[in-house]
């Protein structure tokens, strides 16, 4: 065991020996690259969070590496094993496909947000502790390169009375008839009523949309799936 290696220490440790970059993880955490670009620079360090997601992704991560430094970096693999994914280790959670956008809005205003949704499976280990979490596909490029479209990400509904403290992250936003995936950095509900939206991708454009048009609100937390660019 190694007391002298921080934390970011050892998280370059596990990426270099993983053998991936730091966008490749970010993007299959649905996180900002900058998060962990500030974590490996010792401006942040990661949060339980942070952790448990690697660790849940990356199974073959050693976790007494990554939080106490007891070598292995990575779990060896057994010999002869069989990977092999069963019913048990897995959930089915309402999914809103990009055809489904217009059905999911209409039965959002009747009360029935998840009327005749199709299920998808995703592993128990990233639904735990995300109450109400969905999987919404992503449709257009205007927040790519960190979600492109067609990928499926798990979005967890946010309480009405924390919509005014939401910025930062990316989110789908029901308002009026539209429903969108865009990232909140300007929150003005609070003092001025109304959220601005942006598009990651330049091109994607930004939308304002006054307090009383949003319907609903939803954080992306994680991709689950996404196509190869």
């Amino acid at each position: 065991m190694n007391d002298t290696m921080s934390i970011q220490d050892r998280l370059k440790q596990v990426f270099d020996a993983l053998g991936i970059t730091i966008y490749q993880i970010a993007k299959e955490l649905g996180e900002n690259p900058s998060k962990f670009y500030n974590i490996l620079n010792g401006r942040a360090k990661p949060s339980y969070d942070t952790i448990m997601s690697l660790l849940a992704c990356y199974p073959q991560i050693s976790a007494d590496y990554l939080i106490r430094g007891t070598l292995p970096v990575l779990n060896s693999p057994e010999a002869n094993a069989i990977i092999t994914s069963t019913e048990d280790d897995t959930l089915e959670i309402p999914f809103v496909p990009v055809r489904f956008y217009a059905t999911f809005v209409e039965s959002y205003a009747d009360g029935n947000g998840m009327r005749d949704a199709e299920p998808f499976r995703v592993r128990k280990s990233i639904v735990k502790g995300h109450k109400q979490a969905v999987v919404l596909e992503i449709s257009g490029n205007s927040m790519s390169p960190q979600l492109a479209h067609g990928a499926k990400v798990l979005a967890v509904p946010v309480n009405e009375s924390d919509w005014e403290y939401q910025s930062g992250g990316v989110y789908a936003v029901m308002y009026r008839d539209y429903f969108v995936v865009k990232r909140i950095r300007d929150n003005e509900l609070l003092t001025r009523k109304y959220l601005t939206l942006h598009s990651d991708n330049p091109n994607g454009g930004n939308v304002t949309v006054p307090l009383q048009d949003i319907r609903g609100l939803w954080k992306i937390v994680m991709i689950v799936e996404a196509p190869v660019e």
